[in-house]
């Protein structure tokens, strides 16, 4: 039976994600859920208000976490008697805009507020490998640091309120291009009935022995904006996008994946890159 000890949180939100901050929260904390609807994935071992204040009276954390930020402002709006010199934290999916107007709106009602996103499935909660990022009030993050702490690991980035966000989608975009890549591969190799768990271990292993060294090298390069083609440049590597886009084709698999690395490629090397390395498609990718 757990006995929380530490600080006492309100958890306003719904569905798989908010249950399992809640989940984890509670192991250690006096937690309240608010849901405005019937949700089946609430934990029955958590407290649950039947409104928002309610959840509210007591606590000295809130924690959001709903579908966007128009569902997130609406749910403050209506605590907006309770929200006072509160201490909120919103795990909500947005954009930097979007967080910096919330922000904004607590901040005049005297709460504190602090943007975080979490950079993994629901069943990653708790553990401490699991990234969550957080920007806005720097005080907040460091009274909370602890508690925070027991959702995974806690890196701020920062006092402006839109950082996290932007970190969010630029580590989804990561997730997304990489694992559509992977499936590209899969596909590709199905095939010739090549079952996809014979080569994830082959994978596994190049990504984390070979990949990993090169997007170190990629940063070096980026951030000094040089890109020497010491190794690989983009005229060496444009005849391969064809042999795959070709080999695709015969293959009967969709080629616009391919067809999109090659095109970014062919516009790097018309803009005087073709020497340079394939890290300069990020001048292509940034309109420099």
């Amino acid at each position: 039976m757990r006995t929380p000890t530490g600080t006492s949180v309100a958890v306003l939100g719904h569905g798989v994600r908010a249950a399992a901050l809640a989940e984890a929260l509670a192991m250690r904390n006096a937690v309240t859920v608010w849901a405005e609807h019937d949700d089946a994935a609430h934990s029955p071992s958590v407290p649950r208000a039947d409104a928002p204040h309610a959840a509210l009276d007591g606590a000295c954390l809130v924690v959001l976490c709903v579908d966007d930020y128009d569902a997130a402002a609406e749910i403050l709006r209506r605590a907006e008697r309770h929200i006072a010199a509160r201490d909120v934290v919103n795990l909500t999916s947005g954009t930097s805009v979007q967080v910096r107007e919330l922000a904004a709106w607590v901040a005049e009602r005297g709460g504190r507020y602090l943007d975080g996103a979490l950079m993994a499935h629901p069943e990653h909660v708790g553990k401490p490998e699991t990234v969550l990022v957080y920007s806005g009030s720097e005080e907040l993050f460091a009274q909370h640091e602890t508690l925070l702490a027991q959702l995974g690991g806690a890196t701020y980035l920062g006092r402006d309120p839109g950082t996290a966000a932007l970190y969010d989608l630029a580590m989804l975009n990561f997730a997304w291009a990489t694992l559509v890549g992977y499936l590209y591969s899969a596909a590709l190799l199905r095939t010739a009935e090549v079952r996809a768990t014979t080569t994830a271990p082959l994978l596994n292993h190049w990504m984390s022995h070979t990949i990993v060294s090169v997007i170190a090298d990629y940063a070096r390069q980026i951030d000094n904006r040089r890109y020497p083609g010491d190794e690989e440049w983009l005229e060496l590597d444009a005849p391969l996008m064809d042999h795959l886009i070709q080999a695709a084709r015969e293959r009967g698999i969709d080629t616009e994946l391919p067809r999109l690395i090659r095109s970014l490629t062919h516009k790097g090397i018309d803009a005087d890159h073709g020497k340079d390395s394939f890290a300069s498609l990020i001048e292509i990718i940034a309109g420099a």
